[in-house]
């Protein structure tokens, strides 16, 4: 959920880290009682999460600003900065912000918390854009499935001259993206649900959306756990129909595995049915296409089944309101993709760094959930522009990003957007996934063996690999 990068190389890391979301609606996997495996011996930090004994602690610091308590600590771009506020009297540079706030289908506010939390850290602590402090333009669109409305999101950004929009998430992001388009300026981040968010070259995601989800969650359960029979569960929108069916079901059927297929009404307030569809099927693992409000009723009428087969649910369903809803005892051992490291040896201070800049910034949001997407988002286009300096156009951006070969994201896999990753995707700069399993309250272990190298996997099978028409 939503996606994720590293400064360093994508393997070799291995400290326990907060659970990072990627949440671009998709599924999990109900792991078999005692297959579970022991927590690393882990300390816990002043954030409060576990990590290893040999990761990056922070100091008490000066008492106010987060940097201060990285003395000497190295982050996705180097040494970490000692704190410096942006000058309040110089002009703004100004970044377009949309998402969906509220409502019953698609809405995600924590990634609006953290585009907020990021941009406070930048303005207070990192000296914004060569002194000049960042300001977000926000349109929050109320109906997620109105073009006319994303239409004129787009022309809001134009008219308010922004160098660059932050995505959130939307279920009709195309128009927006079609008027940055016609305009030149970048569409960077979000949670990717959409073919222009995933093919539009203004469009740069750091995660693998829906295809990269449910590409992960095939590999996972047929190639690591063995799985003969796969039941796929999706709620009939085209985007999510089409990473279940095109991108999980084919690669499960390529790697061996039978499937069943088991769509559900995009607005439901029932599972059951669905659920016990794919139950009768007697699978060894289901994969379930659905987020947001459909989170715990999904996992309410899997628990209810009883079923032994391995569960994958997507990332923002990790998090702790949804599994509280359900009961942990009920959910253990069910698997989340996230699109970060949660064993980690790099010695980078980012995943300590986001968690306390969200407690300072944006205290009511929690760092297991969907903002880690918008955190990520707000700090990669900041680097961009920090490297391009404060009078950076959006052509100069669009440049940046189109040539990122291996770019340090913070708290991710490395970046690179050519379009050559996964030739149908071309906006997809990161679409790489970690398997992480839920193992007691607010604990996760990384089931797969690092990173799950998606691009490679759809090259195998031979799933998306021509380009857009």
């Amino acid at each position: 959920m939503l996606g994720d990068v590293t400064s360093g190389p994508a393997g070799g890391r291995n400290r326990p880290r907060s659970l990072l979301v990627v949440a671009a609606m998709l599924a999990g996997a109900l792991l078999a009682a005692g297959c579970s495996e022991p927590e690393p011996t882990a300390a816990t930090s002043t954030t409060g999460l576990p990590i290893a004994t040999d990761s990056v602690e922070p100091t008490a610091g000066d008492g106010t600003t987060v940097l201060s308590r990285f003395p000497g600590a190295t982050w996705f771009l180097g040494a970490v900065p000692a704190p410096e506020a942006a000058d309040s009297s110089a002009p703004p540079i100004l970044i377009g912000f949309t998402n969906v706030d509220s409502g019953p289908v698609g809405a995600l506010p924590e990634l609006h918390d953290a585009a907020d939390a990021a941009v406070a850290l930048i303005n207070a602590e990192l000296g914004g854009v060569g002194g000049r402090p960042v300001e977000l333009v926000p349109c929050i669109l109320s109906n997620p499935m109105s073009a006319d409305e994303s239409q004129a999101c787009g022309r809001k950004f134009i008219d308010s001259g922004v160098v660059a929009v932050l995505g959130g998430i939307g279920l009709s992001n195309g128009p927006l993206i079609d008027v940055l388009e016609q305009n030149g300026v970048p569409y960077v981040g979000g949670i990717p649900l959409n073919q222009p968010e995933m093919t539009n070259p203004v469009s740069f995601q750091f995660s693998g959306g829906s295809p990269g989800a449910f590409t992960a969650f095939a590999q996972d359960a047929v190639q690591a756990k063995g799985a003969k029979r796969v039941a796929v569960l999706f709620a009939e929108y085209p985007a999510i129909q089409d990473a279940a069916l095109n991108y999980g079901a084919a690669v499960a059927r390529d790697l061996g595995a039978e499937v069943v297929e088991v769509p559900f009404p995009m607005v439901s307030q029932d599972y059951s049915a669905a659920a016990q569809k794919a139950a009768e099927s007697q699978p060894d693992a289901i994969f379930v296409g659905a987020a947001d409000l459909a989170c715990a009723p999904i996992m309410q009428a899997l628990a209810d089944l009883g079923s032994t087969a391995q569960v994958y649910m997507v990332g923002a369903c990790a998090d702790p309101k949804q599994i509280a809803k359900v009961g942990v005892e009920r959910v253990v051992g069910y698997r989340f993709n996230v699109e970060g490291r949660i064993d980690q040896g790099d010695g980078l201070a980012d995943t300590e760094i986001y968690t306390l800049a969200l407690q300072k910034y944006s205290p009511d949001t929690s760092p297991r959930s969907a903002a880690t997407v918008g955190f990520r988002s707000a700090m990669n286009l900041w680097a961009v522009l920090d490297r391009l300096g404060p009078d950076a156009t959006s052509a100069q951006v669009l440049e940046a990003f189109r040539s990122a070969v291996d770019a340090p994201s913070f708290d991710g896999h490395p970046y690179t957007c050519d379009g050559r990753l996964i030739p149908a995707l071309p906006s997809m700069c990161a679409p790489q996934e970690v398997i992480a399993e839920l193992t007691g309250p607010d604990q996760f272990r990384e089931a797969s063996d690092g990173w799950i190298d998606v691009p490679a996997i759809l090259a195998r099978a031979g799933v998306a690999q021509q380009p857009p028409a």
